[in-house]
C-alpha cells in the first residue's frame, strides 16, 4: 500500500466528526464540577482554562470528561493531508500536539495518530514510528490504530511475521462488524489489505484473496486500500488458475 498520500477518507472521517466550535468550552471533573472556559492547552498534565478571572490549570487525572470542538487549526491541518500535503500537515499536526496533546477528547487522540500518518506520508517512516510510540503512551485506548501504522510499516519493510499479530484487534473488530461508524471503517479496510499482504507473502494465497476482498468490497471505506486489494486479487486470480476465496 502506497505510503503517500493518507487515504482521504480516513481524514475526511475526522473532520466530519468535529463538528461546530462551541461557544465555551468545558472542563467536568470526576466530581461533577464543571469549569467553563476556553481550553488554551495542556502543560505539565493539566489542562489550562482560560476564565474572565484569569487562567487555572487541572490535573487530567481529575478530569472525566472534556467538552471542546477541533480548533480551526486541526481541521486545516487534517484538510491539508487530504490534500496531499503531507509535509505542510506535519507542521501543522505537530503544532496542535505541542500544545494539546494529552487532552482527553477525541479530536485530540485523533491529532496525535494523524501526526504519524503524516510522518509516514512524507517518507519519515522513523518519525512515524515515534508518533506511533507517543500515541500509545499518550491514549492508551487508542494502541489498536497506532499498530495500524506500525503494521504499515512493517509491511513496506517487509517485515511480514511482525505486522500479523499487530493486526489481530482490527481484523477481530472487523468479524464483528458490517457497516462500521465513518472513523473506523477506513481502519478496517486497511488492516484486511495488509492482512492480504502477509498472507500473499507466506504463500497462502485463498486467505490472502479474502483479505483482498474484504478489503475492496465489504470495507471499501479507504479509497487507496481498497484499490491496491483489488488489484492484488485480481493478481491472483490471474496467476492462479481456480483459486478461490474459502
Amino acid at each position: 500500500m502506497k505510503a503517500s498520500p493518507l487515504p482521504a477518507l480516513l481524514v475526511l472521517a475526522c473532520l466530519a466528526t468535529t463538528g461546530p466550535a462551541a461557544a465555551q468550552d468545558a472542563v467536568i471533573l470526576k466530581n461533577g464540577t464543571a469549569r467553563e472556559g476556553k481550553i488554551t492547552g495542556v502543560s505539565g498534565g493539566n489542562v489550562r482554562v482560560q476564565t474572565p478571572n484569569g487562567t487555572t490549570g487541572t490535573p487530567i487525572s481529575e478530569i472525566r470528561e472534556i467538552r471542546m470542538a477541533a480548533p480551526p487549526e486541526f481541521d486545516a491541518a487534517a484538510s491539508q493531508l487530504a490534500a496531499g500535503d503531507a509535509p505542510g500537515a506535519v507542521a501543522a499536526l505537530t503544532a496542535v500536539n505541542e500544545k494539546f496533546s494529552g487532552l482527553p477528547a477525541a479530536w485530540a487522540e485523533r491529532a496525535a495518530a494523524l501526526l504519524g500518518d503524516a510522518k509516514l506520508a512524507a517518507g519519515d517512516k522513523e518519525g512515524a514510528a515515534a508518533a506511533y510510540d507517543t500515541l500509545t503512551k499518550t491514549y492508551p485506548q487508542a494502541t489498536a490504530l497506532a499498530n495500524l501504522g506500525r503494521a504499515r510499516l512493517a509491511v513496506d519493510a517487509g517485515k511480514f511475521a511482525e505486522a500479523a499479530p499487530l493486526l489481530s484487534p482490527l481484523l477481530a473488530s472487523s468479524d464483528r462488524v458490517v457497516f462500521p461508524p465513518p472513523a473506523e471503517g477506513p481502519a478496517l479496510c486497511q488492516a484486511n489489505y495488509l492482512m492480504g499482504r502477509v498472507e500473499e507473502a507466506s504463500g497462502d494465497y485463498p486467505s490472502a484473496l479474502t483479505s483482498y476482498l474484504k478489503a475492496a468490497a465489504l470495507f471499501p471505506f479507504d479509497q487507496n486500500a481498497a484499490s491496491d486489494a483489488q488489484k492484488r486479487a485480481d493478481a491472483l486470480r490471474a496467476e492462479h488458475a481456480g483459486l478461490i476465496a474459502p
